[in-house]
């Protein structure tokens, strides 16, 4: 196992100890549900995992149109019709091919599933088998493993998670990396070189997060999409404080979560945290590289220390 973890390590930023624990996890035969907000890497660490451990990955959308027969499969009518049940006219859905082949089953959205789709998964879970009338008995195969996932922050359209199906699931938490792992990411991702951009794209997503009209703020999506949008800008115009704001808008304001007290529009907010980045802003509007101080150690991201000239 020492050999999968290097590997997968090795093709993902960040998320250490998540790997670790997930990997032991599927080899101690445990189920898992990861909780987090979107964008923190959750989808591309299980795609990582199930290419360098060559096993399937199934992955299915919790929503309310899942069904039963959706996760498990059902028998072909048109061959029912014409001949009989038999197994070989089942079509088998993402719950049964996982378990046949030995792979992850990652359900997104998990919360918002129905409850008798989450009661199907009770007994592969605690059994490792499933019987499905006139096919038979599913049997799990090694490593078969269940991953949910959700956001614990969303409320709206999502369900009461059973406490049947918690009992059965190990519980792992994911929440933002830090700053240099996002700038990192957004670096991989967008292959943008400049430190300072990179700095401030992060840093203005970051601010989000902390907000006090916002709910839940934007993931590192938002800074990928900037910083994409920002150099895509500054190929038709050299103006770095209005396409940092541009890209901004384009990128966060239907990203982030607004209080539902707030007043504010989420453009007024995106406009508000870059008036008061800008203001503080050491050498971004310059064009220079470094951005500066480090949130992580207490200060703001891509500003100034007070008093520094």
């Amino acid at each position: 196992m020492l050999n999968l973890l290097g590997r997968v390590e090795n093709g993902i930023v960040g998320r250490e100890n998540e790997t670790r624990s997930i990997l032991v996890a599927m080899e101690t035969g445990k189920h898992i549900l990861l909780e987090g907000p979107p964008g923190t890497s959750k989808s591309t660490l299980l795609r990582n995992i199930a290419r360098e451990a060559r096993i399937p990955l199934h992955m299915v959308e919790g929503n309310v149109d899942l069904t039963p027969a959706k996760l498990v499969g059902h028998f072909n009518p048109s061959k029912v019709m014409s001949d009989s049940y038999k197994p070989e006219y089942f079509e088998k859905g993402p719950l049964t091919r996982a378990m046949e082949e030995g792979g992850i089953l990652y359900i997104e959205e998990f919360n918002r599933m129905p409850a008798d789709v989450s009661n199907v998964l009770i007994s592969p879970m605690e059994e490792g088998e499933m019987v499905i009338p006139r096919y038979g008995t599913v049997k799990a195969v090694r490593p078969f493993t269940l991953i949910a996932a959700q956001n614990p922050y969303d409320d709206v359209g999502t369900v009461r998670v059973s406490r049947a199906f918690m009992d059965r699931i190990c519980l792992i938490k994911m929440d933002y990396q830090s700053k240099e792992e996002e700038q990192e990411i957004v670096r991989i991702r967008t292959g943008l070189t400049d430190p300072g951009t990179l700095s401030l794209t992060v840093g203005m997503v970051r601010e989000t997060r902390d907000h006090p009209d916002i709910k839940l703020g934007a993931s590192v999506r938002a800074a990928i999409d900037m910083a994409d949008l920002f150099v895509g800008l500054q190929k038709l115009a050299d103006s770095p404080g209005q396409n940092i704001l541009t890209a901004s808008r384009m990128a966060l304001s239907n990203k982030i979560w607004l209080n539902e007290t707030t007043q504010k529009t989420a453009d007024e907010i995106v406009e508000e945290i870059w008036s008061r980045l800008k203001a503080r802003c050491r050498t971004f509007l310059n064009n220079e590289a470094d951005m500066g101080p480090d949130r992580d150690k207490g200060e703001d991201p891509v500003m100034e220390k007070p008093g520094s000239t």
